[in-house]
């Protein structure tokens, strides 16, 4: 499991919806320890959004789904 994140929070984004591409990103960031500051910080987000993708709450706007498959598929 990866240090950076709660292992509740890991187990809500194991649980969630994995078609969603926010809920995707998510595994690739926990697997490789990329933390959330980073991922709002470069998408012009606040946490709590970048929170709300990872666990599916909130759907992911179109302009990000090309950012967040190059990075998936990179470190996948």
């Amino acid at each position: 499991m990866s240090k950076g994140y709660l292992s509740y929070f890991v187990n809500d984004v194991k649980a969630a919806d994995q078609k969603k591409i926010g809920v995707r990103f998510a595994l690739c960031c926990i697997s490789n320890d990329v933390p959330v500051t980073d991922v709002a910080e470069y998408f012009g987000v606040t946490r709590m959004t970048v929170y709300a993708w990872f666990r599916g709450k909130n759907n992911v706007p179109e302009k990000h789904h090309s950012k967040m498959q190059k990075f998936i598929d990179k470190l996948s």
